[in-house]
């Protein structure tokens, strides 16, 4: 199997859903000689802020010395870029060779009158694989959905779990109070392994910022030599679609905001750096987000609104989004795609009617966004 062979194949698992529970990535990893009790492990669940804080305390790591594996989800810019050794993506030629076996394996389980795993189930035992093989220093890992019942969820000891930001989302799977979520997060609290808990004081990346450090701190206590890396590793890190600048003329800024508790963090940042700029959105988000919410949030802090319809099956419609936030904006426009509202948006600027542009809302539109914007821009 090659490399546009595996992609394929991953692309044809995503029929099999998204189904919490441990009983098949379990089945899974002990006919691959469970890779994932060859790891050391810090562990993350949260619902805001597990990406930007594991990027802290990586480039904490790495500045140290040590040697670093990442696994983390959703994908923004790159199709490898959520498994990384070292910031350095998984090559395409170890996509396919794990990718020939865990197919192999996959069809196994089946004929076996087993579930098949689920495209995450196979992407996280590929993340395991990779990292048993390179031996590493210490892996991070990203729940994919709340903590308990989430595919990462199967390493017996590990060096520490993080628990970051906990709000609603994914309420239906989790619970529909904050104390079920956290409970539910809290799930990866095995054999009473240290804990960090993110803060609840400052903006998102303060927050962030000091959970990575109490974290880093934790394993220093483990033999890890990173007191001295700390201030270095913070000012280094790099966490792309994170309030990231990509044009300073006009100011254009993406975020991937997809929740309530993040766009109230969003506000926040707006309310601190940018109280006296006029701010065009770009805003396209999933159906099953709380859109309602984040309009009541959010909707009002705009000179205008351009909504989309993200690329991807559970997107909600432009119109639909642009219907909800009217209710808080008198200036909302429903665009046909991606490139339109960009266009537009930079044309605001242009005309003095716009100070700055912040796109915002489900990571799967940063990538488009970005592109767009460069070829726009660049013209």
């Amino acid at each position: 199997m090659n490399y546009k062979e595996a992609r394929e194949y991953l692309e044809s698992t995503n029929k099999y859903g998204s189904i919490l529970g441990l009983n098949t990535i379990k089945e899974l990893l002990k006919r691959l000689d469970n890779p994932q009790d060859k790891l050391k492990v810090v562990h993350f669940a949260g619902t805001n802020g597990k990406g930007s804080t594991m990027a802290y305390l990586e480039s904490i790591l790495l500045c140290a010395g040590y040697s670093v594996g990442k696994y983390n989800s959703p994908v923004v810019f790159d199709e490898r870029e959520n498994i990384t050794v070292d910031k350095t993506p998984i090559s395409e030629e170890d996509v396919a060779k794990y990718i020939t076996t865990l197919k192999k394996v996959s069809e196994e389980m089946v004929s076996d009158d087993l579930s098949h795993p689920t495209r995450f189930e196979i992407e996280t035992a590929m993340a395991f694989m990779f990292f048993a093989e390179a031996e590493l220093d210490v892996c991070l890992i990203e729940c994919g959905m709340g903590g308990r019942d989430d595919a990462t969820n199967v390493f017996e000891d590990k060096l520490l779990a993080v628990i970051t930001n906990i709000s609603l989302d994914h309420t239906k799977e989790l619970g529909e109070t904050i104390e079920e979520i956290k409970e539910n997060k809290e799930g990866i609290i095995k054999n009473n392994c240290p804990v960090v808990y993110a803060g609840t004081m400052g903006s998102i990346e303060e927050i962030n910022q000091e959970t990575a450090i109490r974290a880093a701190e934790e394993l220093q206590k483990q033999g890890f030599k990173l007191k001295k890396f700390i201030d270095e590793g913070i000012a280094e890190t790099y966490w792309p679609g994170r309030m990231e600048t990509i044009c300073e003329e006009p100011l254009f800024i993406i975020d991937g905001a997809h929740n309530p508790g993040a766009v109230l963090k969003l506000r926040d940042y707006i309310d601190l750096h940018f109280t006296n700029k006029t701010i065009t959105f770009i805003m396209g988000v999933l159906a099953d987000k709380d859109f309602a919410e984040e309009a009541n949030i959010i909707g009002k802090k705009a000179e205008k609104i351009y909504t989309i319809t993200p690329n991807n099956n559970r997107g909600l419609s432009a119109n639909k989004l642009s219907d909800v936030f009217s209710e808080y904006n008198e200036n909302v426009v429903a665009t046909k795609s991606i490139e339109e509202a960009v266009e537009r948006a930079v044309e605001d600027c242009k005309a003095n009617e716009s100070d700055m542009i912040i796109a915002f809302g489900s990571l799967s539109i940063l990538k488009d966004i970005k592109e767009a914007a460069n070829k726009i821009l660049n013209s």
